[in-house]
């Protein structure tokens, strides 16, 4: 099975070094700097302390070779339109796409772009980040749940289980997906909007009565605009959510405050910016995230 990694950040990167000797034909698409250095040089994967290194083929997006039986996306989501545009033609008969984004829309654009596609959303959950050529894994170990949402689900979920088995990666098929991805997208949107919104590190928006406050209505609102859009979340969800928002150390960051702080390209579209056009699309009043939104744009962090 040809298995291409689109993407070599942080998520590409500990995806590659973990599936890299479950299959002897890995892919790993990047581009600029990160392509330069690995063509020379190993991946480099801190987990907890320990290095793994592993040797990849990387590859220039334009050089990508046919047939992927595998594809699994690993860009940020405004590089999907792009890398999916670079699959058309490349997957083989049955071929797999699977989508590691943040937001509860990647895996729709997967489906509408690459029709022949089977499409498979997933959640990876794992702390990691990029320290230079360096990938940094903290905390748990990764995992990434996942189901198919068009295709061959049997099929589809066999394939993936016989990849992953023996990576050191906890990999388990959902028939709830959807709702495993607007939980993700909860944190992720709310935490990341209320961070940019008081100026403070994700890790302390929980130590005031405002920031855990603006946190608390945001997660409500998401979780009611997934019951507005079918999918059953609610008090419980919020609980769970801010309980482990909580734990975080107090100098802890997320990569969306981290992008958009430092100029850099976000998923502030897919995240926070999402809830807008998700809300206007059911029908429901958003109040909170508008909110947060001028908060933000008070700080001259968004354009426009």
């Amino acid at each position: 099975m040809h298995v291409a990694i689109i993407g070599a950040g942080a998520i590409g990167t500990m995806l590659a070094v973990r599936l890299a000797p479950m299959t002897g034909d890995l892919t790993l698409v990047a581009r600029g700097a990160r392509l330069a250095h690995l063509r020379d040089n190993p991946l480099r994967l801190d987990s907890n302390g320990a290095v793994t290194e592993a040797r990849v083929v990387p590859c220039a997006p334009q050089d990508l070779t046919a047939p992927v039986d595998l594809a699994i996306l690993c860009t940020k989501t405004p590089g999907l339109p792009e890398a999916l545009a670079m699959l058309r033609g490349k997957l083989a008969p049955g071929g797999i796409v699977l989508t590691t984004q943040n937001g509860v829309e990647a895996h729709r654009i997967a489906a509408d772009l690459l029709t022949e596609a089977a499409v498979v959303a997933s959640r990876v959950h794992g702390f990691f980040e990029m320290d230079g050529q360096l990938v940094r894994h903290v905390g748990v170990e990764p995992s990434l749940l996942y189901g198919c949402t068009r295709g061959d689900a049997a099929t589809v979920h066999a394939r993936i289980a016989a990849l992953f088995a023996g990576s050191g990666i906890a990999a388990e098929p959902s028939d709830r997906i959807e709702q495993a991805l607007w939980q993700k997208f909860m944190l992720a949107a709310c935490l990341g909007g209320a961070a940019l919104a008081l100026g403070v590190n994700a890790g302390m928006v929980c130590q005031t009565m405002e920031g855990e406050g603006l946190l608390d209505a945001a997660m409500h609102e998401v979780a009611a605009l997934a019951r507005a859009s079918g999918i059953a979340l609610g008090d419980a969800d919020v609980a769970e959510a801010l309980a482990f928002v909580r734990t975080f150390p107090l100098d802890a960051t997320t990569s969306l405050q981290r992008d958009v702080e430092g100029r850099l390209a976000s998923e502030y579209d897919a995240l926070p910016g999402a809830v807008a056009r998700l809300a206007q699309r059911c029908g429901y009043p958003a109040q909170i995230f508008p909110r947060i939104e001028a908060m933000i744009r008070k700080r001259g962090l968004l354009p426009g």
